[in-house]
């Protein structure tokens, strides 16, 4: 009796283990949205992942889950318009659990109507060295302080020129242009040899007109300086100033502004410096941010990067102290708050993520965090831009800052100067109108960045 009882002994703890295991909870799913696109080219569904533009974000979040094995999953969600799929969802009483935020200007809506969750309990800066700089904190209404409601997760350079360094005749740049008059006579140098010299693509449904509202962004800021261009962002500067104006107009006159041909309205910005690389160049300049290298790379993230060149965007005269340059972000913001949404935003804030995000992105993943150096990338490309980001002051993309409204109305009008530079005038004062039109509490002031260190 007493050899039988014992003999059931491990088939009882079998058993029960069979049990527990029956009835352990299931992994919580967290809805995750991203403005990355999930299309992609490849014979498997790892490849069109592995190929799409959201590729390496899906990387970085498979590398939490399989942290997080059997107690976290993610739901990825990527769409052009983020900001619509979060209204949506808000109003409905069901937002995702995370998004990534790419118009920072979406942050104030989101604390103003009080559907976005402070992160100071989340992300704490003496847990994580260098993490300061890519907290973004705003204050809530009727709130006495500022509290920490997004984290930047990527960041882009955008005050870049682009050109080919392997072209028919060589390279298109032998010596970079140091001021403004010299990259006129770069244009007009490569105007006499029968060449259109920019790449103007301003396509990018459902936000055309968003490139040419970065080329005059980056004119004002290395015109007239960070003051002017953050008061502008700020709704403080008059669009029909002279600071404002003359950015519009030099502008227009680099790129030849009303010329008889609609191609720049009509054409994708991801498909307009590809003209750089035939057999015979449709044009040999491009006004882009670092991520365009991505687009100049083909699908396929595991081809060598093309034989690309930048240069800064040059300065209009004499400065002191570190150079300017424009930027933009990537936003985490958390919308339902929870421990599992709490475990992916520190998850993005770490080490893991960003070497992961780098390693799938070819190196080309930057960062705002203070101790992500410029030699963590490889030698190259990806390391010289790094280093224009870990070098200089940086500002943030202006109209990524201001209310949606006056966003909108500035991709419009860069749509209509750029057929037709005649109704600057009235563009302008069209501008102004919305600007006095739209409450104070909407713009966003977010000052620029000194160098780290």
């Amino acid at each position: 009796m007493r050899r039988g009882a014992l003999a059931l002994v491990p088939v009882l703890l079998v058993g029960a283990g069979l049990a527990a295991c029956a009835h352990s909870p299931p992994p919580r799913t967290l809805s995750v949205v991203a403005s990355w696109s999930t299309d992609g080219e490849g014979a498997t569904e790892e490849e069109r992942r592995r190929r799409s533009e959201a590729g390496p974000f899906l990387a970085v979040l498979d590398a939490f889950m399989k942290e997080h094995k059997h107690k976290i999953k993610v739901n990825y969600q990527g769409t052009r318009d983020v900001s619509q799929v979060l209204r949506s969802g808000a109003d409905r009483g069901r937002p995702p659990d995370v998004a990534v935020l790419p118009r920072l200007n979406d942050l104030k809506t989101y604390v103003q109507s009080g559907d976005l969750y402070p992160l100071d309990d989340v992300l704490v800066p003496a847990e994580q060295p260098g993490l300061a700089r890519q907290l973004l904190q705003l204050t809530p209404p009727n709130g006495t302080h500022a509290r920490v409601y997004g984290l930047s997760v990527a960041v882009h350079a955008k005050s870049l020129v682009w050109y080919r360094t392997d072209g028919p005749a060589g390279p298109t740049v032998r010596r970079s242009p140091a001021t403004w008059a010299e990259l006129v006579a770069l244009t007009r140098d490569i105007e006499t040899r029968g060449i259109v010299p920019w790449c103007l693509g301003m396509g990018a449904q459902p936000q055309s007109g968003w490139p040419g509202t970065d080329w005059i962004e980056d004119i004002l800021l290395h015109r007239s300086g960070q003051t002017v261009y953050q008061r502008w962002a700020a709704g403080q500067q008059a669009w029909s100033s002279q600071e404002v104006r003359e950015a519009w107009q030099a502008w227009g006159a680099l790129v030849g502004a009303g010329r008889p041909t609609r191609t720049p309205l009509l054409t994708n910005f991801d498909v307009a410096g590809r003209g750089m690389f035939g057999r015979s160049p449709s044009c040999l300049l491009d006004h882009q941010g670092s991520f365009i290298v991505r687009t100049y790379q083909g699908s396929d993230p595991d081809s060598p990067p093309p034989a690309v060149g930048f240069f800064p965007s040059p300065t209009f005269g004499p400065t002191a102290g570190a150079p300017v340059r424009e930027i933009s972000e990537d936003v985490v913001g958390m919308f339902a708050d929870s421990p599992e949404a709490r475990t992916l935003i520190r998850f993005l804030a770490g080490e893991q993520a960003r070497q992961v995000w780098r390693a799938a992105n070819g190196g080309l993943a930057f960062t705002l965090n203070a101790q992500a150096t410029a030699a963590a990338h490889p030698a190259g490309l990806p390391r010289r831009i790094a280093q224009t980001l870990t070098t200089a002051t940086l500002c943030r993309d202006a109209s990524d800052m201001m209310p949606a409204a006056m966003t909108a109305a500035f991709h419009s009008a860069v749509l209509q100067y750029l057929d037709d530079p005649a109704l600057l005038g009235s563009l302008l004062t069209e501008l102004d109108i919305v600007r006095s039109q739209t409450r104070e509490d909407e713009w966003l002031g977010l000052p620029c960045l000194s160098p780290p260190g």
